[in-house]
C-alpha cells in the first residue's frame, strides 16, 4: 500500500495539471471578451444608452465570466433595469379603437414589430418615434425620455377607416352622413314672379282709368280743369311704369329660374331663416307733375 499511494497521488496530480491547463487555454479568451464587454457597458450607461449597455451587461453577467466581473455586471444589470426608463406604446383611430398591427421605430432603428402593451426600455434624451400601421399609416412622435421614468405612454393616433359602398350611397344617401344635394328655392323666385304679375295688373288698371280720363278730357276741351288733366297724366305715367316694372320683374324671375344653384340640405335652417328676412315691395302712387313707382327688397 505504501508503494501504491505515491503512484496515485502521481496520477491525480497530472490530471489535474492537464485541467488546469486546459482551462488556462479556454479562459483568455472569455476573459478579455467579458472584461471589454463590462468596460463598454459602464461607458455606455453613463452616456445615457441604456439599451446597448444592457446587451454587454448580459455579456459579462454570464458563468464563463471571472467571477468579480460576473458579479459586477449582475449588480449593473439590476440597477439598469430599476433607473433606466421606460415607454408604452399604443395606437388608436379617431373612434378612439384600438389599434395593434403597428410597427414602432425609435431614430430609425426598430425596436417594437408589433404592440404588446409591456414597457419597452429606451434611451434617455430625445428622440423621434415613428409609428406604422399595416394599412400604411404614418405618425411620428418627438419627445424627450428622461432618466427614471418609467411606463410612459406614447400614443399615435390614425384616422378611422372609411367604408364607401356607392350602392348603399345611392339608395341610402341620409346614411352616409353627407347631405344630399337638392336645387335652390323657388320661393325668391316666385316673389319676384309676383311682383311681375302684380305690376302688370297695376297697369292695366292704370292704364285703363287712363284712358278712361283721356275720354272724358275730350267732352270739356279745352276748357278742362287742371285737375283733371293732372290726375288723367299721373294715371298714364304709373301704368307705363308699372308696365316696365313687371316686364322687367318677369325676366329677373325667368332667369332666377333657370339659373338657380344645388343647395346643402344641411344648408336648410339657414335657408329657412333667410326666407323669413326676405322683404319685397312694390310702391306706386301720384305725385305733383306725375307719377312714381318703385320695387324693392331684401334677401
Amino acid at each position: 500500500m505504501a508503494l501504491r499511494m505515491p503512484g496515485v497521488v502521481a496520477a491525480v496530480a497530472v490530471m489535474s495539471t492537464a485541467l488546469a491547463e486546459g482551462v488556462a487555454f479556454a479562459a483568455p479568451d472569455d476573459r478579455e471578451q467579458c472584461a471589454a464587454s463590462a468596460e463598454q457597458a459602464q461607458q455606455l450607461r453613463d452616456e445615457g444608452k441604456y439599451r446597448r449597455a444592457r446587451e454587454q451587461m448580459l455579456v459579462c453577467a454570464r458563468d464563463v465570466c471571472p467571477g468579480p466581473i460576473k458579479s459586477d455586471c449582475g449588480k449593473w444589470l439590476t440597477e439598469l433595469d430599476r433607473d433606466a426608463p421606460t415607454v408604452v406604446f399604443g395606437a388608436r383611430d379617431n373612434n378612439g379603437v384600438d389599434v395593434l398591427d403597428v410597427q414602432v421605430s425609435m431614430d430609425g432603428a426598430l425596436i417594437q414589430e408589433r404592440l404588446d402593451g409591456k414597457p419597452v426600455l429606451v434611451d434617455s434624451g430625445e428622440h423621434t418615434f415613428r409609428f406604422e400601421s399595416k394599412d400604411g399609416g404614418v405618425k411620428e412622435e418627438r419627445v424627450l425620455v428622461r432618466a427614471a421614468e418609467k411606463a410612459r405612454p406614447l400614443i399615435a393616433t390614425f384616422p378611422s377607416p372609411v367604408v364607401q359602398d356607392k350602392d348603399k350611397d345611392k339608395d341610402k344617401g341620409a346614411d352616409t352622413g353627407v347631405p344630399p344635394a337638392e336645387s335652390g328655392s323657388l320661393v325668391p323666385t316666385l316673389i319676384v314672379g309676383g311682383i311681375g304679375v302684380v305690376a302688370l295688373g297695376s297697369f292695366a288698371f292704370f292704364g285703363i282709368s287712363g284712358k278712361n280720363a283721356v275720354d272724358d278730357l275730350q267732352e270739356c276741351k279745352p276748357t278742362c280743369s287742371e285737375d283733371k288733366v293732372d290726375s288723367a297724366r299721373t294715371k298714364l305715367i304709373i301704368a307705363d311704369i308699372s308696365l316696365g316694372v313687371g316686364v322687367v320683374a318677369l325676366g329677373v324671375a325667368a332667369y332666377m329660374f333657370f339659373t338657380r344653384p344645388t343647395v346643402d340640405t344641411s344648408k336648410a335652417q339657414a335657408s329657412t331663416q333667410a326666407k323669413k328676412d326676405t322683404a319685397l315691395r312694390f310702391d306706386a302712387g301720384p305725385i305733383a307733375g306725375g307719377g312714381y313707382a318703385g320695387l324693392g327688397g331684401t334677401f
